[in-house]
């Protein structure tokens, strides 16, 4: 498929991520009226074991203007968007077509891609195109009372920050607790290590680890996302679960977003991990829904 006259593609590179954060930000407060992308999200995702980086990502421009990218991530995830100048003429559709034949260069049996449920006009095209919905994925937020709950951990665990000798323990306990989910890829050590220990500013204090005794028994991952703690991560071995330790890291979370001036605290779930009763019953909310779609190849 041609995309528009004066329209160009090529592959993305590293000096072009603050002009594609930016892009994808715009489309972000066009659609939704906040942000939830930074360049560290965008340089860990690149950064992963696999990722080809004169294949796996494009950009669409206009003169030297980015109006739209796509990016691969091994083995079968697609993110995409169009700067709302550019929408309606086709850079979307050839946006979906280059990840499939990238998904099929790959070998990757079929592509998907997580669409907020207020798009549904992407949800449309993609629909028409053979996609069908896999699983739904939930934004919860907490609004934070004048002083959130301290974290009371269970008798007998710890939380603290991760130390260097836990470091592989955390990765084996998230792996296996993720591992859990229907259809939920492997993930290797050096892209846990991308998307974590070795994100752009992180901090020991970023990855909390619950322990019982030597053993790391559960962990959260958290983001300061400007103006906002994101729990990207929590975990917590099945060994230990029932106990409270979920919601002890949660109010770690949010103590510390409080700490910071911060007025909410956030993360995402989705249908396959049973989990968003446990985040309701702390008190936070769906605040948005996403469908990942998906086309088997």
């Amino acid at each position: 498929m041609r995309l528009p006259h004066g329209f160009t593609t090529r592959p993305l590179a590293r000096e072009d991520i603050d002009a594609v954060i930016a892009m994808i930000n715009a489309c972000e407060l066009a659609d939704t009226h906040e942000v939830m992308w930074d360049r560290a999200d965008l340089v860990a995702d690149t950064s992963t074991e696999g990722f080809h980086r004169d294949r796996d990502w494009v950009g669409v421009f206009d003169r030297e203007r980015v109006l739209g990218w796509g990016l691969y991530i091994h083995p079968r995830r697609v993110w995409a968007d169009v700067h709302p100048a550019a929408r309606g003429h086709g850079v979307g559709t050839w946006l979906r077509l280059w990840s499939e034949e990238r998904g099929r260069a790959r070998g990757a049996d079929r592509v998907t891609q997580v669409v907020d449920d207020e798009l549904v006009d992407v949800g449309a095209m993609l629909r028409d195109a053979g996609y069908t919905a896999r699983h739904i994925s939930w934004l919860l937020r907490i609004d934070h009372p004048p002083q959130p709950a301290a974290p009371v951990p269970p008798p007998g665990i710890d939380l603290r920050p991760v130390r260097a000798e836990d470091e592989e323990a955390a990765m084996e306990m998230f792996e296996a607790a993720f591992s859990e989910f229907a259809d939920r890829p492997p993930s290797s050590e050096s892209t846990w290590r991308a998307m974590t220990l070795e994100r752009e500013g992180f901090t020991p204090d970023d990855l909390i680890v619950a322990v019982d005794g030597d053993q790391v028994v559960g962990g959260a991952f958290l983001i300061d996302a400007d103006d906002e703690i994101w729990v990207d991560k929590l975990a917590v071995a099945a060994t230990h679960r029932h106990r409270g330790i979920a919601r002890a890291l949660l109010h770690t979370a949010f103590a510390r977003s409080f700490a910071r001036g911060y007025d909410h605290t956030s993360l995402s779930t989705d249908s396959r991990t049973g989990a968003l009763s446990l985040y309701e019953r702390v008190g936070m909310r769906v605040a948005r829904s996403y469908t990942n779609w998906g086309l088997d190849l």
